[in-house]
């Protein structure tokens, strides 16, 4: 990995922290979430997913794509070891609207220490805070506040080998997933990653979700439609995805420039 056009890439001042902390942990967090979307393009294209480092940096810094949680986090991890880190991947299970659950451990999260805290900075979800979660007690929560919403992540009160991710939303904790509290290799989620990319039952095989924090809150966009939710007031303006206006969604709102086949074959 090119450190230096990696941070080019990013925008990131490389002179601005020499040792790892919270506070260095959250600039190189927010660079990277700002600057790389949530995207699974390629699976709608049926383009293989690669987890290898050459190939995700030609992908984000050279093509100046983004990716899913599989690709987002292999990445940022591979950055953050350079960087005199100690990330590591973690397991989890997504609780989707509903009351549904993705397939068990299918997520791939990354989580790290620092002064015996750590923290959920996981750049692969797509609806998380610019700022990394400390992972706490119940009864000594540490929410995190920002343009995505408020969040917190906390151990199972009985089992500390599972801590949770939730979102602060319509004055309750909704649990966004569940995580194992441990260390896992990205060799560990192969089925998990063939799964998501080729299985008619896949989420992301089905969809087209593209996302990334602006400005004024979180753009999101699906086949059907571009989400515009400001962060002042909650409220959403949904735009219709046609063949025609897509490109400029891409571009306008996450930086992209690539073809995306089931909207050129639209008949919208």
């Amino acid at each position: 990995m090119n450190i230096a056009k990696l941070e080019n890439y990013l925008q990131i001042d490389s002179s601005r922290y020499n040792r790892p902390s919270i506070e260095a942990l959250n600039y190189y967090a927010t660079r990277f979430m700002l600057t790389v979307p949530f995207e699974n393009i390629d699976v709608q294209n049926s383009k293989p997913i690669s987890i290898n480092i050459d190939a995700l940096f030609n992908k984000i810094v050279r093509d100046k794509r983004g990716g899913f949680c599989y690709e987002l986090n292999t990445f940022f991890k591979t950055y953050l070891q350079q960087k005199g880190f100690n990330p590591e991947l973690m397991s989890a299970t997504i609780h989707t609207p509903g009351g549904g659950r993705s397939l068990n451990g299918s997520h791939a999260s990354l989580v790290v220490s620092i002064n015996d805290v750590f923290y959920v900075t996981d750049v692969g979800f797509g609806d998380l805070p610019l700022h990394a979660i400390p992972i706490t007690s119940s009864e000594h929560t540490q929410p995190i506040t920002d343009i995505s919403g408020t969040f917190r992540a906390i151990f199972n009160s009985e089992d500390k080998d599972i801590f949770y991710v939730q979102k602060f939303e319509n004055n309750n904790w909704h649990t966004k997933y569940e995580a194992e509290f441990k260390a896992k290799c990205i060799a560990d989620f192969d089925k998990n990653i063939e799964y998501n990319q080729t299985h008619p039952d896949s989420i992301f095989v089905q969809h087209l979700l593209i996302t990334m924090p602006q400005s004024f809150g979180r753009a999101t966009m699906s086949e059907n439609h571009l989400t515009l939710t400001k962060a002042k007031d909650g409220i959403s303006e949904k735009l219709a995805v046609t063949k025609d206006n897509y490109k400029h969604f891409l571009e306008k709102y996450f930086g992209l420039n690539v073809t995306i086949s089931r909207l050129e074959n639209s008949e919208n």
